[in-house]
């Protein structure tokens, strides 16, 4: 975008003619990175994020001479990430407008071209002939790959940009009404709450770019990234028999962050239970009632006794370490959390006869405070926490397909419903637990996710309002009824008109029946929804991002990825090492 928009022979281009450009100098990227490793074959997943590698990585495009670019295209259907990946580039500050680079942008295309502005001309060549050589794409291997970055030997400036653009190091310039890249301070803060302060203040600014950088969003890229770092690092000495620990620097360090590192872990649990609820709905009517059931006979078919037992056994979980390394994704969680963690695989099992803890909302909450709210243990401990409870939910999953007759299907969705209650249910208690003493935290989800139907902090009001004497299976029935169906519509309701709707189920009228026996406590069958997943937050983006800028690499002896040197060193600023 820069060279294009600057160099005398493009500046002067059409939009429509630039833009056709910059596909061309895409496909050509992508060409050379899968030439690159076709040739050598020596980065693990180098490929990995690039855009269109499935069709750039047909070997009989390299079969002759030259490729043909015009009878070539990356995506079929799709857009190419020079379109797709603006609202990116200007989620890190990169840009304005369409050709309109930030000063961080130009640095960071800059510090590209000291590496492959010399082959501009022949890039462009190759476009406006719509032929690019073999030769040329070997030449291009180390400067305008791919992998060029995180390998060339040449690329350290465009490295180091790329890692100041990664961990947010950027800076507002008043006069020019720019964001800078910043240079690299001798220690790393996360200070997460100056964006507190800002969010819930007064203080607003016209232009959008001054308010992301100021209001300083990008401090969560560089806690997600250092936390990632550190526990990789953390890893690269342990076996899997060994407990990993923070130590009391790295517990210093990123306790700012720790607050909304747990909210945003909680709120992830929290949208399991529920999208495990909406699951299981959507499935009891595709399978039960097709042609729709009224709402108070689904709520009543919920058996009490099964769920009152189902609710106090999955508070007696236990968890058995299998042997086995955890996945790296997963020690980064448990780090975060808890602080230390065992990283091994485990599994969880649910008794089938346990002791009754309560009946009443209010005995199971009291259960919750005295043996899991404010404690944040690892999942490898044989203890009951939020984690464990997930599990325990996503073990009902099999009722639910399994059931063969209308009372098995009760039976699941009753062991469901109960599981996935508490599941909430400890979510809500460690929320409230962590904002009690924490004003500043409170003020700033309040003011951030306050307005949001399914989010943590409406769900905890939601449940506050619930009197505490009141029976498991009237909390069940209206959470579910209140928290699943309800907000479904909504949220349904919210979007009409915004384009194509895909209902999981629908609700009176809405069916598309001609009959008069729908009304608007009619449930039924409709697209559905598949079962929730635990993406616990963008690890494998963030690795790539990571990688990409030289900071991890693959340890293929240890099967690990670990902070390269560069990593090492950004780590050291963080704790106050750096020399």
């Amino acid at each position: 975008m820069h060279r294009v928009s600057t160099a005398s022979t493009t500046a002067d281009l059409s939009r429509s003619e630039k833009r056709r450009l910059l596909k061309g100098f895409e496909e050509i990227l992508a060409l050379a990175s899968y030439r690159r490793q076709q040739v050598h074959d020596e980065v693990r997943d180098g490929l990995s994020g690039l855009t269109g590698k499935t069709n750039a990585s047909d070997d009989d495009l390299y079969g002759a001479e030259s490729i043909d670019l015009s009878s070539f295209s990356l995506l079929d259907k799709s857009q190419y990430a020079i379109r797709g990946f603006q609202s990116n580039l200007g989620n890190f500050s990169l840009k304005e407008g369409e050709f309109a680079l930030t000063a961080a942008g130009r640095s960071l295309a800059e510090s590209l071209d000291i590496v492959a502005g010399e082959y501009f001309d022949q890039i462009l060549e190759a476009i406006q002939t719509g032929e690019v050589s073999l030769d040329l794409l070997d030449e291009l291997a180390d400067a305008f790959t791919h992998q060029g970055c995180f390998t060339g030997s040449d690329n350290q400036s465009e490295r180091d940009s790329l890692q100041r653009v990664v961990l947010g190091l950027l800076a507002w310039e008043e006069r020019e009404q720019t964001v800078s890249l910043a240079e690299w301070p001798s220690q790393l803060d996360i200070p997460i709450g100056d964006h507190y302060r800002y969010l819930i203040s007064e203080e607003r600014h016209s232009n959008d770019l001054k308010d992301a950088v100021v209001g300083g969003v990008h401090y969560f890229r560089r806690a997600w990234c250092l936390s990632i770092l550190r526990a990789h690092q953390l890893l690269q000495g342990n076996t899997d028999q060994e407990v990993l620990q923070y130590d009391d620097v790295d517990a210093e360090r990123f306790q700012p962050f720790r607050p909304i590192g747990r909210a945003y872990f909680l709120q992830v649990l929290l949208a399991h239970a529920l999208r495990s609820q909406l699951w299981g709905l959507s499935a009891h009517l595709e399978r039960e009632a097709p042609g729709g059931t009224s709402r108070s006979e689904l709520l009543s078919g919920l058996k009490e006794p099964l769920l009152v037992d189902e609710a106090n056994a999955v508070l007696q979980t236990e968890t058995i370490l299998n042997g086995g390394r955890m996945s790296q994704s997963a020690v980064t969680k448990e780090l975060l959390l808890a602080g230390r963690v065992k990283p091994t695989i485990y599994e969880t099992t649910v008794p089938e006869t346990t002791t009754i803890i309560g009946t009443t909302l209010g005995e199971i909450q009291e259960w919750l405070d005295s043996n899991l709210a404010g404690e944040w243990r690892p999942t490898t401990d044989n203890t009951v926490n939020c984690w464990t409870l997930l599990h325990a939910t996503e073990h009902s999953f099999t009722g639910i397909e399994a059931a063969s007759s209308p009372s098995e299907a009760f039976d699941a969705m009753s062991t469901l419903v109960a599981r996935s209650l508490v599941q909430l249910l400890a979510v809500v208690r460690q929320y409230n637990h962590l904002t009690a003493h924490n004003d500043l935290f409170n003020r700033y989800m309040q003011a951030q996710y306050g307005r949001r139907p399914s989010s943590i902090v409406r769900t905890a009001q939601y449940v506050g309002s619930i009197p505490p004497d009141t029976p498991l299976i009237t909390v069940a029935r209206e959470v579910l009824a209140d928290r699943v169906i309800d907000v479904h519509n909504q949220v349904i309701h919210d979007r009409l008109g915004s384009g194509p709707i895909s209902l999981v189920f629908g609700v009176g009228a809405d069916s598309g029946e001609e009959t008069t026996g729908y009304s608007d406590d009619t449930l039924y069958a409709a697209g559905g929804t598949k079962q929730p997943g635990t993406q616990t937050l963008r690890y494998n983006d963030l690795r790539r991002l990571m990688r990409d800028a030289g900071l991890l690499t693959y340890n293929e002896n240890r099967d690990l990825w670990v902070p390269t040197q560069d990593g090492e060193i950004i780590l050291d600023r963080f704790r106050g090492e750096y020399e």
